[in-house]
């Protein structure tokens, strides 16, 4: 029997978009469900479950930021937003609140699908390596994708994830920039700027947790290397 093609929900408050990424993404044949608001895309989500959703963040009532924090309570599914917002801080916010990828509008089609296909290949790729890691501070836990640091749990989204244990598993040599490019984002199209907002996002998420201590070291120039506390 022929695998069902990816569902993907589009939520945007702009008619014209919704068709034209809608037009878009079933000529690749792909099953497309839109929203106009995010209440509305609540309810479709409940409903399909989709495999990706695509959000825009400036909507009427509930906003883009919300309904992500909404979708991460329940499911791990990728999240794309896709807004004119194109300051840092609305980027770091997007990443913060669980985002797996933040595109700028306008977009063009080729490199828009581009990252599509990126984010269905990471909701379809093989566990990492690492099974399970712990040292006196940092536990990872790859079938159930959770995180705790000094024994508390630290949400972190699919990405963030595969960020944390891809230098964890290579913790005894430095995880250059290049490397995490290709095996995190799986697609040219990354960039050194994306992934220095995902790591200042995820290092946030942790050093909350880890009482200041710097658990990713920038090795300026190379890449990024885990650090594991000194045994006592």
């Amino acid at each position: 029997m022929a695998m069902s093609s990816p569902t993907i929900l589009l939520v945007d408050d702009d008619f014209q978009v919704l068709e034209m990424l809608k037009e878009w993404l079933e000529e690749q044949d792909y099953q497309v469900t839109t929203a106009a608001t995010a209440e509305g895309a609540l309810k479709l989500f409940y409903e399909l479950r989709p495999t990706l959703s695509i959000v825009d963040l400036r909507m009427p009532g509930m906003n883009g930021f919300q309904l992500i924090r909404r979708i991460r309570e329940l499911s791990e599914a990728p999240v794309m937003i896709l807004s004119a917002l194109g300051e840092d801080v609305d980027q770091v916010r997007g990443l913060d609140v669980g985002a797996d990828e933040y595109v700028i509008k306008p977009v063009s089609r080729e490199p828009f699908l581009a990252r599509v296909r990126s984010l269905l290949r990471r909701a379809g790729a093989p566990e990492e390596a690492t099974t399970h890691y712990r040292d006196a501070l940092l536990e990872l836990d790859t079938p159930t994708h959770t995180v705790s640091v000094a024994g508390e749990p630290v949400h972190v989204s699919p990405l963030e994830f595969k960020l944390l244990s891809y230098p964890v598993n290579a913790r005894h040599r430095i995880a250059t920039h290049d490397e995490l490019l290709n095996e995190v984002w799986d697609t040219e199209l990354g960039s050194q700027d994306s992934l220095k907002w995902y790591v200042s996002s995820l290092r946030r998420k942790l050093e909350s947790s880890a009482h200041s201590h710097n658990m990713i070291r920038n090795v300026r120039g190379l890449g990024y290397q885990y650090v594991p506390p000194e045994a006592p």
